[in-house]
């Protein structure tokens, strides 16, 4: 489904304006790329946004962090991150202890089998992102700023 437009994909060849249909089609890529990235988390077990998680507890090892924070800077901004991290504990994935300054909070660190599972998966995410972003013709500095100014 590559070369999919957007009217083919979900049959409708009319919009209210230029600007629906982009808005559309960003939220129909958008889809479309998590599914593609879905794929290669599968078969190891776990989410995109698990996936996210341990990619932020990467970046920070081997530094904690506190579960607010770890939402704050997901890509996702609904799930629920208390839920997210039982189940990566229980995989092994990740570490949690209670804060000493603060015994309300926790402290969230990947562990040494979060670090293996991001390095199993990273070639496969490279490989999918090459596939992905080299059938595109197209400035992806530019993408990226129009994307910043639409948010902004």
């Amino acid at each position: 489904m590559f070369d999919l437009k957007l009217e083919d994909a979900i049959k409708q060849k009319k919009f209210e304006s230029p600007q629906v249909k982009a808005m559309l089609n960003i939220m129909y890529t958008s889809n479309w790329l998590i599914g593609e990235f879905r794929d290669i988390y599968k078969p190891y077990g776990i989410t995109p946004q698990q996936y996210n998680v341990l990619r932020i507890l990467r970046g920070k090892h081997p530094e904690s962090v506190n579960p607010s924070e770890i939402k704050e800077v997901m890509l996702d901004k609904n799930p629920d991150i208390t839920r997210l991290c039982d189940r990566l504990l229980a995989m092994g994935l990740i570490g949690r202890s209670i804060n000493s300054e603060n015994r309300r909070k926790m402290n969230i660190v990947i562990t040494a089998q979060g670090l293996e599972l991001l390095n199993q998966i990273a070639p496969l995410l490279l490989d999918r992102q090459q596939l992905i972003l080299n059938r595109a013709n197209i400035d992806f500095g530019l993408l990226s700023d129009l994307l910043d100014d639409l948010r902004g």
